[in-house]
């Protein structure tokens, strides 16, 4: 028996339950949450160009895989990428590619057959641009200019970027004024509040078979603390509480266990 079956039959689970891959019934849609995806499928359905912005660990994978679960596959083409580095051919020239375009003589002549090629599909086209922070002071500037060319027509194609706090102050610096104004929707992400925190502390175990509260009050409280909300550290910290619990033999989590838990994560 594995030491994660071990826990799983401790607890009496079928998976672990702070994992990336979140079964629709453990989804907390906390109020940051719900109003970023409202916001998101608000920019789909009327094709303008959207931000997203969330501190790391704060749940941006999941905004953007439940925005695209919920859209009909039927109407839509999504492609989704992270494009930190764009190699010689540039963002469009990248782009291009990836929609099946060839790259032209002339960034602006592959942006313009690019856009000529996204506005006649039958299908919405959206584009999401994820880790967005991460791309060259050039590549804003080609979306910039891919902005320019056929915006203010018609929008060929949703745009999503997503990234990191720096990259909403990035694009509010002049050079990147007018990409910054073509945004319809600028939203983001913010961490549990201590009463979110502990509904999330619930719902995730009872998703994969938990019939009780495994995180007593005094745990949450303490996760909450440590954790500051941020969703990424909290499934670290209350996972290293399960397994601290599971070696005391107990069957729920207390605030000792959480203090080992934070223990063995500061000194590891």
């Amino acid at each position: 028996m594995t030491t994660v079956d071990k826990l799983l039959h401790h607890f009496g689970l079928s998976a672990l339950p702070f994992e990336r891959a979140v079964p629709p019934e453990g989804l907390l849609h906390h109020a940051s949450f719900a109003e970023a995806l409202e916001r998101l499928r608000f920019a789909v359905d009327t094709r303008g160009p959207a931000l997203l912005v969330a501190p790391p660990g704060t749940g941006k994978s999941i905004v953007l895989n439940t925005l695209c679960a919920s859209l009909p596959a039927s109407d839509l083409r999504v492609i989704a990428t992270a494009l930190s580095s764009c190699g010689p051919f540039g963002l469009v020239g990248q782009l291009a590619v990836r929609y099946g375009t060839p790259v032209r003589r002339t960034t602006a002549q592959t942006a313009a057959a690019l856009l000529a090629e996204l506005d006649g599909s039958a299908k919405t086209e959206l584009l999401i641009l994820d880790e967005a922070h991460r791309l060259p002071d050039a590549s804003l500037e080609e979306l910039r200019l891919l902005s320019q060319l056929d915006f203010d027509r018609r929008a060929p194609f949703v745009l999503l970027l997503a990234g990191q706090p720096v990259l909403r102050e990035r694009l509010q610096q002049p050079d990147f004024e007018a990409l910054w104004q073509r945004l319809v929707v600028r939203t983001s992400l913010a961490p549990l509040t201590d009463r979110e925190s502990a509904e999330y502390l619930d719902r995730r175990p009872r998703a994969v078979g938990a019939r009780a509260m495994l995180f007593r009050p005094g745990a949450g409280d303490l996760l909450f603390q440590h954790s500051r909300g941020v969703m990424r550290r909290l499934n670290h910290l209350a996972t290293s509480a399960l397994l601290a619990a599971a070696r005391a033999s107990r069957k729920h989590v207390d605030a000792a266990d959480v203090q080992a838990a934070v223990f063995d994560d500061e000194h590891a």
